[in-house]
């Protein structure tokens, strides 16, 4: 069987982890490591026989373009290869853990939050208490005068507290209502 080495080289992590796994689920070839190569370039490097590791690459040059513009930089194939690629690859395999110096990737679940599909309508006693609480003193006497059967004396309202006023035209309202 003639071996083969495949090269692809992306910018970023998201276009390095979509070509490998295309690459590894295209072909029957397997993943020697990754080289981190700066500037945002990671490079990949497959084996196996010389045709399907063309058939990986192409493969994974299509899956690369899709996601985006720009995303893919390199590729190249080297038929039976008379050096170790191996050599090239740093300890940084995509399988193992990061190095000290390399971030680790975290993935976080996303959780949709849905507006809720009914308004709570607030309880008609606290809204008449608030819409009284916003109202002046004048506005609160003239508005208590109208009340026949307030439980302020009418010759007192002139005289009477924001507070009481509230109250006696609260607790009025609402049997009213």
């Amino acid at each position: 069987m003639n071996q083969a080495i495949g090269m692809i080289e992306t910018k970023g992590l998201l276009a390095l982890i979509e070509a490998t796994d295309t690459m590894v689920k295209s072909s029957e070839v397997h993943c020697l490591g990754k080289k981190q190569v700066g500037g945002g370039l990671n490079t990949v490097l497959i084996t196996g026989d010389v045709a399907a590791v063309e058939t990986a690459i192409q493969a994974a040059i299509v899956s690369v373009q899709r996601l985006g513009e720009g995303l893919l930089t390199a590729s190249h194939v080297i038929p039976r290869p008379a050096i170790d690629a191996k050599a090239f690859v740093d300890a940084g395999n995509i399988a193992e853990e990061p190095e000290e110096n390399e971030p680790e990737v975290v993935v976080v679940e996303a959780i949709e939050i849905k507006e809720p599909t009914e308004t709570i309508e607030p309880d008609p006693k606290e809204k008449l208490l608030h819409e009284l609480q916003q109202m002046k003193v004048t506005e609160l006497r003239k508005l208590a005068k109208e009340q026949p059967n307030i439980s302020i004396p009418h010759k007192n309202i002139h005289r009477t507290n924001k507070e009481k006023l509230v109250k006696a035209l609260t607790d009025i309202l609402i049997i009213n209502e």
